[in-house]
């Protein structure tokens, strides 16, 4: 009981019913028992609609206030054994998106991730002799929001704050406080963030 209180501090939409809001407590309960259940390192886990596929062979923990979302999919978390994933406070995950750990994934406070986006640290498979699998880690930043259907390659870096658009291919870094699109993602502008501002707190006071 102690753990679906707390669920009123990681998603509270406003202007939904009441019977909506115990069906997201009541799949946010089964999320929290099965992550804990694999040995997850993981306060309450907040899940609307279909449950993730966790993947928890390897070290996988996560922050605060941890939101995912699948309406229509469900979403891919978690790392393969000998690899890590470390998830910051406040990260939003949207359906269809992935991120396994076959290295090592970071990702920062208050980071946004869109729907169907991907984030590798391994390109799985060679593409020839001469280029072989590789596996790198991936860092992203704080307060980071990945637009829908952005790819994140092997060995990349995203500063705080910065904005990648919808489609775009993340190949190596990106400076703190930029939008960046393209493929590969090339800044585009530079953006004006003010202290203390955060992507999640703002699309949840909506």
């Amino acid at each position: 009981m102690q753990a679906l209180r707390r669920l009123k501090n990681v998603i509270l939409p406003k202007g939904y019913s009441k019977s909506y809001l115990m069906r997201l407590y009541l799949k946010s309960a089964i999320c929290t028992v099965r992550f804990r259940m694999h040995g997850v390192q993981s306060p309450v886990v907040s899940c609307e609609g279909h449950l993730p596929v966790l993947y928890s062979e390897g070290d996988v923990k996560i922050g605060k206030r941890f939101s995912m979302r699948g309406p229509l999919l469900g979403c891919e978390v978690g790392a393969q054994p000998g690899a890590s994933l470390e998830i910051g406070d406040r990260v939003f995950i949207n359906q269809g998106a992935t991120v396994v750990a076959f290295k090592h994934i970071e990702i920062g406070n208050d980071t946004l991730i869109g729907e169907f986006s991907a984030i590798y640290d391994s390109n799985h498979h060679g593409l020839d002799p001469d280029h072989p699998t590789r596996s790198e880690p991936i860092i992203i930043g704080n307060n980071v929001w990945l637009s829908r259907g952005v790819i994140v390659l092997p060995g990349s870096k995203i500063g705080d704050h910065t904005v990648v658009a919808a489609n775009s291919v993340v190949k190596g870094d990106l400076p703190p406080c930029v939008l960046a699109a393209g493929n590969p993602a090339q800044v585009v502008r530079k953006l004006d963030i003010p202290e203390g501002y955060s992507r999640h707190e703002t699309m949840f006071s909506l």
